[in-house]
Protein backbone atom coordinates (compact mmCIF):
# COMPACT_ATOMS: atom_id res chain seq x y z
CA UNK A 1 0.00 0.00 0.00
CA UNK A 2 2.86 2.30 0.21
CA UNK A 3 3.73 5.27 2.76
CA UNK A 4 0.36 7.26 3.67
CA UNK A 5 1.09 11.01 4.61
CA UNK A 6 -0.24 10.30 8.32
CA UNK A 7 2.86 8.03 9.04
CA UNK A 8 3.97 8.98 12.34
CA UNK A 9 1.70 11.30 13.48
CA UNK A 10 -0.19 10.47 15.92
CA UNK A 11 -2.79 13.10 16.25
CA UNK A 12 -3.78 11.43 12.96
CA UNK A 13 -6.50 8.95 13.97
CA UNK A 14 -9.39 10.08 12.14
CA UNK A 15 -11.47 8.47 9.02
CA UNK A 16 -14.49 8.94 7.48
CA UNK A 17 -17.03 6.09 6.20
CA UNK A 18 -19.04 7.42 3.58
CA UNK A 19 -22.28 4.80 2.89
CA UNK A 20 -26.26 4.60 2.85
CA UNK A 21 -26.24 1.48 4.69
CA UNK A 22 -29.26 1.17 7.21
CA UNK A 23 -26.94 -0.05 9.86
CA UNK A 24 -24.45 2.66 10.36
CA UNK A 25 -22.08 2.09 13.01
CA UNK A 26 -22.60 -1.64 13.22
CA UNK A 27 -18.86 -1.64 11.61
CA UNK A 28 -16.87 -0.85 8.76
CA UNK A 29 -17.51 -3.93 6.11
CA UNK A 30 -15.96 -3.96 2.18
CA UNK A 31 -14.98 -5.97 -0.35
CA UNK A 32 -10.80 -6.55 -1.24
CA UNK A 33 -10.89 -5.77 -4.60
CA UNK A 34 -12.81 -3.22 -6.89
CA UNK A 35 -15.43 -5.41 -9.76
CA UNK A 36 -12.20 -5.01 -12.35
CA UNK A 37 -10.21 -7.56 -9.26
CA UNK A 38 -8.08 -4.28 -8.41
CA UNK A 39 -7.05 -3.13 -5.11
CA UNK A 40 -8.51 0.22 -4.88
CA UNK A 41 -7.84 2.28 -1.55
CA UNK A 42 -11.46 3.62 -1.57
CA UNK A 43 -12.62 -0.05 -0.83
CA UNK A 44 -9.52 -1.03 1.41
CA UNK A 45 -8.24 1.87 3.30
CA UNK A 46 -10.32 0.88 6.72
CA UNK A 47 -7.86 -1.85 6.74
CA UNK A 48 -5.15 0.82 7.71
CA UNK A 49 -7.43 1.88 10.72
CA UNK A 50 -5.83 1.01 14.04
CA UNK A 51 -7.91 0.31 17.43
CA UNK A 52 -9.12 3.55 19.35
CA UNK A 53 -9.04 5.72 16.25
CA UNK A 54 -12.73 7.75 15.41
CA UNK A 55 -14.77 6.62 12.51
CA UNK A 56 -17.07 10.11 11.36
CA UNK A 57 -19.92 8.52 9.55
CA UNK A 58 -21.17 9.75 6.33
CA UNK A 59 -25.13 9.35 5.42
CA UNK A 60 -25.30 9.92 2.11
CA UNK A 61 -29.44 9.96 2.48
CA UNK A 62 -29.12 12.85 5.05
CA UNK A 63 -25.97 14.56 2.95
CA UNK A 64 -24.25 14.85 6.31
CA UNK A 65 -21.46 13.78 8.81
CA UNK A 66 -24.32 12.22 11.38
CA UNK A 67 -22.42 10.42 13.55
CA UNK A 68 -18.45 8.76 14.87
CA UNK A 69 -17.86 4.98 16.20
CA UNK A 70 -14.73 3.77 17.51
CA UNK A 71 -12.48 1.09 15.75
CA UNK A 72 -12.23 -1.50 18.26
CA UNK A 73 -10.15 -4.28 16.82
CA UNK A 74 -8.26 -5.14 13.95
CA UNK A 75 -9.61 -6.19 10.27
CA UNK A 76 -10.34 -9.62 10.19
CA UNK A 77 -11.50 -11.47 6.48
CA UNK A 78 -15.36 -11.58 6.18
CA UNK A 79 -16.97 -12.09 3.08
CA UNK A 80 -19.51 -9.22 1.64
CA UNK A 81 -22.52 -8.96 -1.06
CA UNK A 82 -21.40 -6.08 -2.82
CA UNK A 83 -22.55 -3.87 -5.89
CA UNK A 84 -20.73 -0.96 -7.05
CA UNK A 85 -22.49 2.15 -6.62
CA UNK A 86 -20.79 4.45 -9.28
CA UNK A 87 -22.52 5.97 -12.64
CA UNK A 88 -20.60 3.35 -14.54
CA UNK A 89 -21.48 0.69 -12.56
CA UNK A 90 -25.18 1.52 -12.84
CA UNK A 91 -24.78 2.06 -16.74
CA UNK A 92 -23.93 -1.84 -16.70
CA UNK A 93 -26.47 -2.79 -14.04
CA UNK A 94 -23.89 -4.04 -11.60
CA UNK A 95 -25.84 -6.42 -9.43
CA UNK A 96 -25.39 -7.11 -5.79
CA UNK A 97 -22.60 -10.24 -5.81
CA UNK A 98 -20.79 -12.04 -2.69
CA UNK A 99 -17.04 -11.17 -3.03
CA UNK A 100 -14.28 -11.50 -0.53
CA UNK A 101 -13.88 -9.03 2.17
CA UNK A 102 -12.81 -7.49 5.36
CA UNK A 103 -14.69 -6.40 8.16
CA UNK A 104 -13.77 -3.75 10.96
CA UNK A 105 -15.43 -3.95 14.11
CA UNK A 106 -16.43 -0.66 16.32
CA UNK A 107 -18.19 0.80 19.19
CA UNK A 108 -19.42 3.66 20.91
CA UNK A 109 -21.58 4.77 18.29
CA UNK A 110 -22.41 8.43 18.97
CA UNK A 111 -24.99 10.37 16.94
CA UNK A 112 -23.65 13.80 16.49
CA UNK A 113 -26.30 16.48 18.31
CA UNK A 114 -25.51 18.52 15.21
CA UNK A 115 -25.30 17.13 12.12
CA UNK A 116 -22.13 18.66 9.56
CA UNK A 117 -23.91 18.92 6.28
CA UNK A 118 -22.40 18.73 2.82
CA UNK A 119 -23.90 22.76 2.54
CA UNK A 120 -21.50 23.59 5.60
CA UNK A 121 -18.80 21.87 3.99
CA UNK A 122 -19.76 23.95 0.31
CA UNK A 123 -19.68 27.37 2.25
CA UNK A 124 -16.60 26.43 3.95
CA UNK A 125 -14.84 25.43 0.38
CA UNK A 126 -11.89 27.71 0.82
CA UNK A 127 -10.30 26.87 3.69
CA UNK A 128 -11.13 23.04 2.65
CA UNK A 129 -8.54 23.69 -0.04
CA UNK A 130 -5.92 25.72 2.32
CA UNK A 131 -6.14 22.25 4.30
CA UNK A 132 -6.07 19.84 1.68
CA UNK A 133 -2.83 22.24 0.33
CA UNK A 134 -1.24 21.86 3.75
CA UNK A 135 -0.91 18.07 4.16
CA UNK A 136 2.11 16.30 3.02
CA UNK A 137 2.84 15.67 -0.45
CA UNK A 138 1.29 12.06 -2.33
CA UNK A 139 -2.23 11.20 -2.37
CA UNK A 140 -4.51 12.90 0.46
CA UNK A 141 -7.40 9.95 0.47
CA UNK A 142 -9.90 13.01 1.55
CA UNK A 143 -13.72 12.01 1.15
CA UNK A 144 -14.52 15.22 -1.06
CA UNK A 145 -14.27 16.97 -4.43
CA UNK A 146 -12.64 20.28 -4.09
CA UNK A 147 -12.68 21.49 -7.56
CA UNK A 148 -14.65 24.20 -10.02
CA UNK A 149 -17.69 22.75 -9.43
CA UNK A 150 -19.34 23.13 -5.48
CA UNK A 151 -17.67 20.53 -3.07
CA UNK A 152 -19.41 17.18 -3.57
CA UNK A 153 -18.55 13.56 -1.39
CA UNK A 154 -15.95 11.59 -4.20
CA UNK A 155 -17.01 8.14 -5.17
CA UNK A 156 -16.28 5.63 -2.28
CA UNK A 157 -16.42 4.33 0.64
CA UNK A 158 -13.48 4.32 2.75
CA UNK A 159 -11.33 7.63 3.46
CA UNK A 160 -9.25 9.51 5.37
CA UNK A 161 -10.15 13.00 7.33
CA UNK A 162 -7.57 15.45 8.82
CA UNK A 163 -7.26 16.60 12.23
CA UNK A 164 -7.40 20.00 10.77
CA UNK A 165 -10.87 19.13 9.65
CA UNK A 166 -11.94 17.46 12.70
CA UNK A 167 -10.75 20.59 14.48
CA UNK A 168 -12.69 23.21 12.12
CA UNK A 169 -15.78 21.91 12.60
CA UNK A 170 -17.41 22.52 16.16
CA UNK A 171 -20.04 19.63 15.74
CA UNK A 172 -17.21 17.51 15.38
CA UNK A 173 -15.68 18.06 18.79
CA UNK A 174 -19.43 17.84 20.99
CA UNK A 175 -19.23 16.85 24.35
CA UNK A 176 -21.08 13.89 24.09
CA UNK A 177 -18.36 12.39 21.61
CA UNK A 178 -15.06 13.74 24.04
CA UNK A 179 -16.61 11.79 27.16
CA UNK A 180 -16.19 8.71 25.07
CA UNK A 181 -12.82 9.36 23.83
CA UNK A 182 -14.37 10.25 20.56
CA UNK A 183 -12.35 13.53 19.54
CA UNK A 184 -8.88 13.68 20.81
CA UNK A 185 -9.03 17.32 20.57
CA UNK A 186 -12.24 18.44 22.23
CA UNK A 187 -11.91 19.06 25.66
CA UNK A 188 -8.10 20.47 24.88
CA UNK A 189 -9.16 22.80 22.02
CA UNK A 190 -12.79 23.49 24.86
CA UNK A 191 -9.89 24.67 27.14
CA UNK A 192 -7.89 26.62 24.82
CA UNK A 193 -11.18 28.39 23.30
CA UNK A 194 -12.36 29.86 26.95
CA UNK A 195 -8.61 30.66 28.42
CA UNK A 196 -8.36 32.53 24.38
CA UNK A 197 -11.75 34.49 25.21
CA UNK A 198 -11.10 35.35 29.14
CA UNK A 199 -7.52 36.92 27.29
CA UNK A 200 -9.30 38.87 24.81
CA UNK A 201 -11.64 40.10 27.87
CA UNK A 202 -8.81 41.00 30.13
CA UNK A 203 -7.00 43.05 26.87
CA UNK A 204 -10.29 44.76 26.42
CA UNK A 205 -10.62 45.88 29.73
CA UNK A 206 -7.11 46.97 29.84
CA UNK A 207 -7.42 49.31 26.77
CA UNK A 208 -10.48 50.59 27.36
CA UNK A 209 -9.57 53.98 28.66
CA UNK A 210 -9.15 56.16 25.60
CA UNK A 211 -12.15 54.84 23.87
CA UNK A 212 -15.50 55.68 24.79
CA UNK A 213 -16.68 52.40 25.83
CA UNK A 214 -14.26 53.13 28.61
CA UNK A 215 -16.73 55.24 30.10
CA UNK A 216 -19.75 52.88 29.58
CA UNK A 217 -20.09 53.00 33.20
CA UNK A 218 -20.24 56.89 34.11
CA UNK A 219 -22.71 57.19 30.92
CA UNK A 220 -25.06 54.98 32.83
CA UNK A 221 -24.53 56.54 36.14
CA UNK A 222 -25.62 59.76 34.29
CA UNK A 223 -28.56 58.54 32.86
CA UNK A 224 -29.92 56.62 35.73
CA UNK A 225 -28.90 58.46 38.45
CA UNK A 226 -26.72 56.21 39.92
CA UNK A 227 -24.26 57.24 43.20
CA UNK A 228 -22.17 54.31 42.71
CA UNK A 229 -20.05 53.16 39.26
CA UNK A 230 -18.05 50.23 38.52
CA UNK A 231 -14.21 50.49 37.04
CA UNK A 232 -14.94 47.32 34.98
CA UNK A 233 -17.05 47.83 31.76
CA UNK A 234 -18.25 43.47 31.97
CA UNK A 235 -19.62 40.96 34.70
CA UNK A 236 -17.00 38.47 35.20
CA UNK A 237 -18.63 35.29 33.26
CA UNK A 238 -19.06 32.33 34.85
CA UNK A 239 -16.46 29.92 35.23
CA UNK A 240 -17.38 27.59 32.03
CA UNK A 241 -19.27 30.55 29.89
CA UNK A 242 -17.90 31.60 27.14
CA UNK A 243 -19.58 35.33 27.00
CA UNK A 244 -20.73 38.20 29.28
CA UNK A 245 -21.81 41.50 28.92
CA UNK A 246 -21.47 44.90 30.62
CA UNK A 247 -22.59 45.54 34.28
CA UNK A 248 -26.24 46.30 34.65
CA UNK A 249 -26.84 45.67 31.42
CA UNK A 250 -29.52 42.72 31.71
CA UNK A 251 -32.38 44.96 31.34
CA UNK A 252 -30.72 47.25 28.76
CA UNK A 253 -29.26 46.85 25.22
CA UNK A 254 -26.78 44.96 26.43
CA UNK A 255 -22.83 45.74 25.20
CA UNK A 256 -21.78 41.81 24.57
CA UNK A 257 -18.68 39.72 23.77
CA UNK A 258 -18.10 36.33 23.20
CA UNK A 259 -17.23 33.05 21.47
CA UNK A 260 -19.86 32.70 18.28
CA UNK A 261 -19.25 30.50 15.41
CA UNK A 262 -18.50 31.40 11.47
CA UNK A 263 -20.27 30.17 8.69
CA UNK A 264 -18.13 27.97 7.78
CA UNK A 265 -17.94 26.43 11.41
CA UNK A 266 -14.86 27.90 12.74
CA UNK A 267 -15.11 29.80 15.95
CA UNK A 268 -14.87 33.24 16.60
CA UNK A 269 -14.83 36.17 18.93
CA UNK A 270 -17.94 38.53 19.07
CA UNK A 271 -18.01 41.80 19.94
CA UNK A 272 -20.95 44.29 19.99
CA UNK A 273 -24.83 44.85 21.55
CA UNK A 274 -27.43 43.03 21.88
CA UNK A 275 -30.78 42.48 22.90
CA UNK A 276 -31.38 38.98 25.20
CA UNK A 277 -35.04 38.17 25.02
CA UNK A 278 -34.78 34.97 27.44
CA UNK A 279 -36.47 35.42 30.45
CA UNK A 280 -34.58 34.68 34.04
CA UNK A 281 -34.47 34.86 37.51
CA UNK A 282 -33.18 38.67 36.94
CA UNK A 283 -35.33 39.05 34.32
CA UNK A 284 -38.43 37.00 34.00
CA UNK A 285 -40.52 39.34 32.17
CA UNK A 286 -38.81 40.47 29.32
CA UNK A 287 -41.69 42.69 27.88
CA UNK A 288 -39.66 45.61 29.57
CA UNK A 289 -37.22 45.85 26.92
CA UNK A 290 -40.06 46.22 24.02
CA UNK A 291 -39.87 50.30 24.03
CA UNK A 292 -36.00 49.78 23.87
CA UNK A 293 -36.43 47.83 20.95
CA UNK A 294 -38.56 50.21 19.63
CA UNK A 295 -36.06 53.00 19.68
CA UNK A 296 -33.30 50.82 18.45
CA UNK A 297 -35.73 50.15 15.35
CA UNK A 298 -36.55 54.11 15.07
CA UNK A 299 -32.38 54.37 15.33
CA UNK A 300 -31.71 52.13 12.59
CA UNK A 301 -34.39 53.41 10.02
CA UNK A 302 -32.94 57.28 10.86
CA UNK A 303 -29.42 55.72 10.12
CA UNK A 304 -29.72 52.93 7.65
CA UNK A 305 -26.02 53.29 6.31
CA UNK A 306 -24.44 53.86 9.94
CA UNK A 307 -23.26 49.90 10.76
CA UNK A 308 -22.87 49.04 6.68
CA UNK A 309 -19.63 47.04 7.76
CA UNK A 310 -21.12 45.29 10.56
CA UNK A 311 -23.62 42.13 10.75
CA UNK A 312 -26.84 40.80 12.41
CA UNK A 313 -27.67 37.75 13.50
CA UNK A 314 -30.23 36.22 16.03
CA UNK A 315 -29.94 32.86 18.08
CA UNK A 316 -33.04 30.84 19.48
CA UNK A 317 -32.16 27.84 21.31
CA UNK A 318 -29.24 25.83 19.63
CA UNK A 319 -30.32 27.55 16.25
CA UNK A 320 -28.35 30.51 14.60
CA UNK A 321 -29.39 32.58 12.09
CA UNK A 322 -26.43 33.80 8.90
CA UNK A 323 -25.16 37.15 9.11
CA UNK A 324 -28.02 39.70 8.03
CA UNK A 325 -27.47 43.38 7.01
CA UNK A 326 -27.84 45.63 10.08
CA UNK A 327 -31.39 46.90 10.31
CA UNK A 328 -34.82 47.33 12.30
CA UNK A 329 -35.77 44.41 14.66
CA UNK A 330 -39.09 42.76 12.75
CA UNK A 331 -42.04 42.31 15.57
CA UNK A 332 -41.74 38.28 14.64
CA UNK A 333 -38.21 38.27 16.08
CA UNK A 334 -38.95 40.31 19.20
CA UNK A 335 -40.24 37.80 21.85
CA UNK A 336 -38.92 35.68 24.42
CA UNK A 337 -36.89 33.47 24.04
CA UNK A 338 -34.53 34.96 21.09
CA UNK A 339 -31.24 36.63 21.76
CA UNK A 340 -30.24 39.26 18.97
CA UNK A 341 -26.85 40.89 17.97
CA UNK A 342 -25.13 44.02 16.40
CA UNK A 343 -21.66 43.54 16.04
CA UNK A 344 -18.41 41.90 13.97
CA UNK A 345 -17.27 38.57 14.62
CA UNK A 346 -13.31 37.16 13.54
CA UNK A 347 -11.91 33.83 13.70
CA UNK A 348 -10.53 33.31 17.51
CA UNK A 349 -7.02 32.93 16.07
CA UNK A 350 -7.11 36.28 14.70
CA UNK A 351 -8.96 38.24 17.07
CA UNK A 352 -7.95 41.85 18.32
CA UNK A 353 -9.17 43.27 21.65
CA UNK A 354 -8.53 46.83 19.55
CA UNK A 355 -10.66 46.09 16.95
CA UNK A 356 -13.30 44.72 19.32
CA UNK A 357 -12.93 48.10 21.37
CA UNK A 358 -13.34 50.17 18.08
CA UNK A 359 -16.50 47.91 17.54
CA UNK A 360 -17.95 48.93 20.46
CA UNK A 361 -17.27 52.64 19.97
CA UNK A 362 -18.60 52.86 16.78
CA UNK A 363 -22.06 51.25 18.75
CA UNK A 364 -22.00 53.74 21.95
CA UNK A 365 -24.18 56.74 20.06
CA UNK A 366 -26.83 53.80 19.51
CA UNK A 367 -26.23 52.40 23.00
CA UNK A 368 -26.98 56.16 24.44
CA UNK A 369 -29.95 56.77 22.14
CA UNK A 370 -31.58 53.50 23.27
CA UNK A 371 -30.69 53.97 27.26
CA UNK A 372 -31.16 57.44 27.58
CA UNK A 373 -34.73 57.88 26.17
CA UNK A 374 -36.56 60.61 24.41
CA UNK A 375 -34.79 63.30 25.91
CA UNK A 376 -31.27 62.58 24.80
CA UNK A 377 -28.45 64.89 23.19
CA UNK A 378 -25.16 64.40 23.37
CA UNK A 379 -23.74 65.73 25.39
CA UNK A 380 -21.91 69.18 25.38
CA UNK A 381 -18.34 67.86 26.05
CA UNK A 382 -18.52 65.29 23.78
CA UNK A 383 -18.81 67.93 21.00
CA UNK A 384 -16.61 70.18 18.64
CA UNK A 385 -13.45 67.93 20.15
CA UNK A 386 -15.12 64.08 19.60
CA UNK A 387 -13.03 63.68 15.82
CA UNK A 388 -9.62 65.07 18.07
CA UNK A 389 -6.95 62.57 16.99
CA UNK A 390 -5.17 60.88 19.47
CA UNK A 391 -2.02 59.62 18.32
CA UNK A 392 -0.44 58.42 21.30
CA UNK A 393 -3.58 55.48 21.32
CA UNK A 394 -2.13 53.68 18.63
CA UNK A 395 -1.14 50.54 18.35
CA UNK A 396 1.69 48.25 16.94
CA UNK A 397 1.00 45.03 14.59
CA UNK A 398 3.07 41.96 15.23
CA UNK A 399 4.51 40.39 11.78
CA UNK A 400 4.62 36.73 13.46
CA UNK A 401 0.68 36.12 11.82
CA UNK A 402 2.26 36.83 8.35
CA UNK A 403 5.45 34.83 9.07
CA UNK A 404 3.34 32.03 10.62
CA UNK A 405 1.01 32.04 7.73
CA UNK A 406 0.08 29.72 4.84
CA UNK A 407 0.50 30.18 1.29
CA UNK A 408 -3.15 29.94 1.40
CA UNK A 409 -4.07 31.98 4.22
CA UNK A 410 -2.14 34.89 2.67
CA UNK A 411 -4.24 34.80 -0.67
CA UNK A 412 -6.82 34.58 1.21
CA UNK A 413 -7.36 36.59 4.69
CA UNK A 414 -8.03 40.09 4.00
CA UNK A 415 -7.44 41.17 8.14
CA UNK A 416 -3.92 39.25 7.76
CA UNK A 417 -3.18 41.27 4.30
CA UNK A 418 -4.58 44.83 5.70
CA UNK A 419 -2.45 44.16 8.71
CA UNK A 420 1.00 42.78 6.84
CA UNK A 421 0.50 46.08 4.58
CA UNK A 422 -0.05 48.35 7.18
CA UNK A 423 3.28 46.88 9.17
CA UNK A 424 5.28 47.09 6.08
CA UNK A 425 4.07 50.72 5.13
CA UNK A 426 5.15 51.83 8.70
CA UNK A 427 8.65 50.57 8.13
CA UNK A 428 9.04 52.12 4.39
CA UNK A 429 7.86 55.58 6.09
CA UNK A 430 10.42 55.15 8.50
CA UNK A 431 13.22 54.54 6.31
CA UNK A 432 12.01 57.14 3.93
CA UNK A 433 12.56 59.73 6.85
CA UNK A 434 9.18 60.62 8.64
CA UNK A 435 9.98 61.63 12.17
CA UNK A 436 6.91 59.36 13.51
CA UNK A 437 4.40 56.73 12.32
CA UNK A 438 1.56 55.77 14.37
CA UNK A 439 -0.81 53.02 13.31
CA UNK A 440 -4.47 53.21 13.89
CA UNK A 441 -4.48 56.27 16.25
CA UNK A 442 -7.63 57.09 16.90
CA UNK A 443 -9.98 59.86 15.86
CA UNK A 444 -13.15 60.61 17.83
CA UNK A 445 -15.01 56.60 17.66
CA UNK A 446 -12.99 55.61 14.76
CA UNK A 447 -9.01 55.06 13.79
CA UNK A 448 -7.06 55.80 10.70
CA UNK A 449 -5.09 53.18 9.34
CA UNK A 450 -1.91 55.25 9.39
CA UNK A 451 -0.55 58.31 10.25
CA UNK A 452 2.51 59.68 9.44
CA UNK A 453 4.27 62.70 11.11
CA UNK A 454 6.61 65.32 9.20
CA UNK A 455 7.61 67.78 11.44
CA UNK A 456 4.46 69.61 12.30
CA UNK A 457 2.70 67.76 9.28
CA UNK A 458 0.34 65.33 9.12
CA UNK A 459 0.01 62.35 6.54
CA UNK A 460 -3.40 60.04 6.72
CA UNK A 461 -3.07 56.63 5.04
CA UNK A 462 -6.04 54.33 4.41
CA UNK A 463 -4.84 50.98 3.45
CA UNK A 464 -7.38 49.29 1.48
CA UNK A 465 -7.01 45.29 -0.43
CA UNK A 466 -9.22 45.98 -3.49
CA UNK A 467 -8.86 44.23 -6.76
CA UNK A 468 -8.16 47.43 -8.68
CA UNK A 469 -7.22 51.13 -7.91
CA UNK A 470 -10.62 51.85 -8.63
CA UNK A 471 -12.12 49.36 -5.76
CA UNK A 472 -8.98 50.53 -3.46
CA UNK A 473 -10.10 54.44 -3.87
CA UNK A 474 -13.43 53.85 -3.54
CA UNK A 475 -13.49 52.68 -0.38
CA UNK A 476 -10.77 54.95 1.09
CA UNK A 477 -12.01 57.86 -0.36
CA UNK A 478 -15.48 58.49 2.15
CA UNK A 479 -13.25 57.65 5.02
CA UNK A 480 -10.24 59.90 4.28
CA UNK A 481 -12.47 62.55 3.77
CA UNK A 482 -14.76 62.23 6.88
CA UNK A 483 -11.43 62.34 8.65
CA UNK A 484 -10.36 65.19 6.95
CA UNK A 485 -13.20 67.72 6.87
CA UNK A 486 -15.51 66.80 9.19
CA UNK A 487 -16.77 70.02 12.09
CA UNK A 488 -14.45 69.52 14.85
CA UNK A 489 -11.88 67.00 13.12
CA UNK A 490 -8.02 67.08 13.19
CA UNK A 491 -6.83 68.34 9.95
CA UNK A 492 -4.25 66.54 7.93
CA UNK A 493 -1.82 68.12 5.50
CA UNK A 494 -2.05 65.07 3.16
CA UNK A 495 -4.43 61.95 2.48
CA UNK A 496 -3.00 58.92 0.86
CA UNK A 497 -4.81 55.71 -0.26
CA UNK A 498 -2.84 52.79 0.11
CA UNK A 499 -3.84 49.33 -2.13
CA UNK A 500 -1.52 46.85 -4.27
CA UNK A 501 -2.65 47.34 -7.23
CA UNK A 502 -0.98 49.93 -9.18
CA UNK A 503 -2.26 53.32 -10.17
CA UNK A 504 -3.93 52.77 -13.81
CA UNK A 505 -4.11 56.23 -15.97
CA UNK A 506 -7.89 56.50 -15.43
CA UNK A 507 -7.17 56.48 -11.98
CA UNK A 508 -4.28 59.56 -11.75
CA UNK A 509 -6.77 61.29 -14.16
CA UNK A 510 -9.46 61.26 -11.41
CA UNK A 511 -6.89 61.90 -8.85
CA UNK A 512 -5.97 65.10 -10.71
CA UNK A 513 -9.54 66.04 -11.04
CA UNK A 514 -10.27 65.41 -7.10
CA UNK A 515 -7.26 67.84 -6.26
CA UNK A 516 -8.22 70.62 -8.42
CA UNK A 517 -11.54 71.34 -5.83
CA UNK A 518 -10.47 69.49 -2.47
CA UNK A 519 -8.56 71.22 0.33
CA UNK A 520 -6.71 68.56 1.20
CA UNK A 521 -3.75 66.79 -1.59
CA UNK A 522 -4.92 63.07 -2.16
CA UNK A 523 -2.48 60.69 -3.29
CA UNK A 524 -2.27 57.08 -4.28
CA UNK A 525 0.79 54.89 -3.00
CA UNK A 526 1.72 50.60 -4.39
CA UNK A 527 2.62 48.69 -1.90
CA UNK A 528 2.33 44.81 -2.87
CA UNK A 529 3.23 42.34 -0.46
CA UNK A 530 5.08 40.30 -3.41
CA UNK A 531 7.21 42.48 -4.05
CA UNK A 532 8.61 42.86 -0.29
CA UNK A 533 9.85 40.19 2.15
CA UNK A 534 8.39 38.84 5.07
Amino acid sequence: MGTYWWKDRPEERFWLESTDRADIGADLRAPLADDAGRDNWRYTLFRSARPGDVVFHYDKRKAAVVAASRVSGPSVPAPIVWAARGSYARERGAKPTELPGYKVPLEDYTELGATLPLAVLRAAKSDLEALVAALPPGAKYFPFELSDRPVRPLQGYAFKLPAAFVQAFPALQLSSLAHKGLTATANSDAGAELDRFRTLLSAIEAAAAPFAIGRLQERRAHFRGLKRTSKRIFRDPPPAADWTFHRGGREELQFNVGLDTLADQRRSFRAGVAFSLEPSRSLPDVSVLEPKIARFNAWMREHPDAFAELSMWWWQGSNRSPDLPPGPISPALARAGVFIFLGRHTALDSADALEALRTLDALMPLWEWVEAGPSFQAPLANRGGLDTLRLEAGREIDGGRWIRASSPERSLDIYLRHAEIQRRLKLQLLAEGCDEVILEPPIGRRAIDLVARHGTALWFYEVKTGPDDRACLREALGQLLEYALWPGATKPDRLIVVGEPPLSNLGAEYLDRLNASFPVPIAYRQLTLMSMKA
